[in-house]
């Protein structure tokens, strides 16, 4: 049984690492889900009970953020309401094209296609659709470091746990 969780432990972690960068699924709720999984493995793999709620408002926040924050540069730099819609459909969109151009790409000319919809200029259009290509990159980042954080610490907690196991 403790090497079906190990193993489920390492594939919720590079999944969760794949999902930080492609959207459809919250890749830090995985990586969490990694947590609670080594927790049970073994008293050496498992967690406290106030690390774990921690990490999972951690990887809650971080989820909402996802969404809040193309929204949220996409304002910032000047976008209307129909570039931030464009944005979210390009985001999606984004997904069908070859990755990495099709994540790139998707949301800044999203952005800019709404904002041209909504009779901006192509200038301010172009600046909103850095804001909301700016605000997914910063969300992929910020996704990707907590999964890497989380997922080293359950590789070395299940790495100590093998040691000893030896």
């Amino acid at each position: 049984m403790e090497v079906l969780l190990i193993i489920l432990s390492f594939v919720l972690i590079a999944g969760g690492l794949l999902f930080s960068i492609l959207p459809p699924i919250p890749g830090p709720l995985l990586v969490y889900a990694a947590a609670w999984t080594a927790h049970y493995i073994n008293n050496e793999t498992s967690f406290s009970t106030t690390s774990l709620i921690i990490w999972g408002l951690l990887a809650g926040f971080i989820t909402l953020m996802d969404n809040f924050l193309p929204i949220i540069a996409t304002k910032k730099f000047g976008g209307t309401k129909a570039a931030i819609i464009g944005g979210s459909i390009g985001s999606v969109v984004g997904l069908l094209l070859p990755i990495p151009m099709g994540i790139i790409v998707g949301p800044l000319v999203g952005a800019i296609v709404g904002d041209l919809y909504a009779g901006n200029h192509f200038e301010t259009a172009f600046k909103s659709g850095l804001g909301s290509l700016a605000g997914f990159l910063i969300a992929i980042v910020i996704k990707v470091i907590f999964s890497m954080v989380l997922g080293s610490i359950i590789v070395w907690k299940i790495g100590a746990f093998g040691i000893s196991f030896l």
